[in-house]
């Protein structure tokens, strides 16, 4: 399902560090039309404000028919990008019709995100770019926890790398791989680490047993392969830094840029 934007869908507010450095990498402007991949659109609004008046976003939702079309795997079963991740199924917009592609968690979900670039390139316009924030969810992790050795945080970190095989997989150098095969050329790509707390042992305990894309939680992954008296230890941990602190996970965070070549030149 397809929804063209062109008026603004809320009131004028501070542009987020990601959403200023994803819309400076499109080199947004007025009277663009831009594409959002984000799942939830959640650039759309900022990003409406750059283009109109004139331009437009268009956003993309699945369909239910979409849905039923994809076997679901650990890697796709809580992602709709994956509707579009499939050669039958191209992203539903013509060759060569908008200025620049925005989003968010595009391509770290994926199991084949070559198949989203190449498409990506197909509906950009001749020297259009693509902006992307890709938070490397397979490097998140708590930065310290109370009670746990070195080696028993290591083991846990193996283990969660199975709760999220996709995106454990991706990495900026592989995007940008990716991307050259699909017929962009990379402009840059930097990384930070943002450093998100969780406040309280309630918020601490919902995070760790959070189903994740493989069906699983982080809990019961840690007790699937470590036993569950390592999972008790570990859930513990949490909790028991969450009582005296908020406990402090540090995900990094990669902005892609590209550009589809420009061959009427």
């Amino acid at each position: 399902m397809v929804h063209r934007h062109q008026e603004h869908l809320e009131g004028r507010r501070r542009l987020s560090p990601a959403e200023t450095t994803v819309l400076t990498g499109a080199r947004v402007r007025p009277g663009q039309d831009l594409v959002d991949l984000s799942q939830a659109s959640t650039l759309t609004p900022a990003a409406l404000w750059a283009v109109v008046p004139g331009g437009s976003v268009t956003t993309l939702a699945p369909t239910t028919v979409a849905l039923q079309r994809i076997r679901p795997t650990p890697e796709n079963g809580h992602t709709w990008g994956s509707v579009w991740d499939l050669l039958e199924h191209p992203v539903p917009l013509p060759d060569a019709s908008v200025d620049a592609v925005i989003g968010r968690s595009v391509l770290g979900p994926l199991r084949h995100p070559r198949r989203m670039l190449t498409d990506i390139a197909r509906v950009l316009k001749p020297a259009g770019r693509l902006s992307l924030c890709e938070p490397l969810l397979g490097q998140s992790k708590p930065v310290s926890l109370d009670g746990l050795s070195a080696h028993e945080i290591a083991q846990a970190e193996r283990v969660l790398a199975g709760v999220r095989p996709a995106a454990h997989l991706f990495t900026a150098a592989h995007a940008v791989g990716n991307a050259r095969l699909a017929g962009l050329l990379p402009v840059s790509h930097t990384e930070e680490t943002v450093t998100a707390p969780i406040i309280g042992v309630a918020a601490a305990d919902a995070a760790l047993r959070a189903v994740g894309p493989a069906g699983e939680s982080a809990y019961q992954a840690i007790s699937r392969v470590l036993g569950a008296a390592v999972a008790r230890k570990y859930a513990e941990a949490w909790r028991s830094t969450a009582r005296r602190r908020p406990l402090l996970l540090e995900t990094p965070i990669a902005y892609l840029t590209m550009i589809k070549p420009d061959t009427t030149q």
